[in-house]
């Protein structure tokens, strides 16, 4: 596979290894570096293969914007290595969802901290696992919208015991992760999601600066449809998504991919 990890200069920058996968990661408004990062790979034979990592460092941590750019390079390298063995994606994500929390805590000698989301696109398939608050969505040509990740997250944890998504996503600590990578941690290993979609669409994963102002998949797929869905390319759908956020506060840092899959 063909790899593409994050650029030195980070505060807006743009991947995109191929005509059906492109990223963007921008700084936003109000923070001084971007503590957000991805890391992307692409096979275009013997059968279309696609990997993806998007990491948020979190802010409260030292070394955040070290941690999600060694997340998510280290979980896409140890995923391109474990595909073209030919072990399983699913197996292949706990393998690398290891390594890249062994990445940021053996990096620094002070608490560093990350969320992560790794997907692998393959044959119809596609499969993603997911520690933190940063996401996965996929929207169908068939109208069919879906978040595929879980948070880890203190709103979620209400969500479960009965409030509602607005309810909990305006409570207390509503963004307090319960799970992530680095120090401290006691548990890493990804919620794993497996997707054959019926027919084409997207797969769209992002970091909190980005789904903060859509949150729910329906929110999210009607910004989709507006802004991205008709760019020439997924890249520039990636741009179009991060200046939205942009455009309504830019309060944290953005970083967006999309995976166009054609059945």
């Amino acid at each position: 596979m063909t790899e593409s990890t994050a650029q030195p200069a980070r505060s807006h920058y743009v991947l995109s290894p191929a005509p059906w996968l492109g990223g963007c990661s921008d700084i936003g408004l109000r923070h001084s570096t971007n503590q957000d990062a991805m890391s992307l790979a692409v096979r275009e034979a013997p059968t279309p293969t696609a990997v993806v990592a998007v990491s948020d460092g979190v802010t409260t941590a030292p070394g955040a914007e070290d941690a999600s750019r060694l997340a998510a390079e280290a979980a896409a390298h140890r995923l391109v290595e474990l595909l073209d063995r030919g072990e399983p994606p699913a197996t292949a994500l706990h393998h690398a969802f290891d390594d890249a929390n062994s990445a940021v805590v053996h990096d620094r000698e002070y608490p560093s901290a990350c969320t992560l989301v790794a997907a692998v696109v393959y044959e119809a398939s596609i499969v993603v696992g997911s520690v933190g608050d940063s996401r996965a969505y996929w929207f169908g040509d068939d109208g069919t919208v879906r978040q595929l990740s879980t948070d880890d997250s203190m709103a979620q944890a209400r969500i479960l015991l009965g409030m509602t998504r607005e309810e909990a996503e305006r409570s207390i600590q509503a963004h307090a992760i319960t799970r992530w990578l680095g120090r401290d941690s006691t548990d890493w290993a990804p919620g794993i999601v497996e997707l054959t979609p019926d027919g084409g669409g997207w797969l769209l994963l992002c970091s909190d600066g980005l789904w903060n102002y859509a949150s729910s998949p329906e929110e999210l797929a009607g910004v989709f449809a507006e802004h991205a869905a008709s760019a020439t390319s997924p890249a520039e759908g990636a741009e179009a998504l991060a200046a939205w956020a942009n455009a309504q506060g830019g309060r944290d840092n953005i970083t967006v991919v999309l995976v166009r899959i054609t059945r």
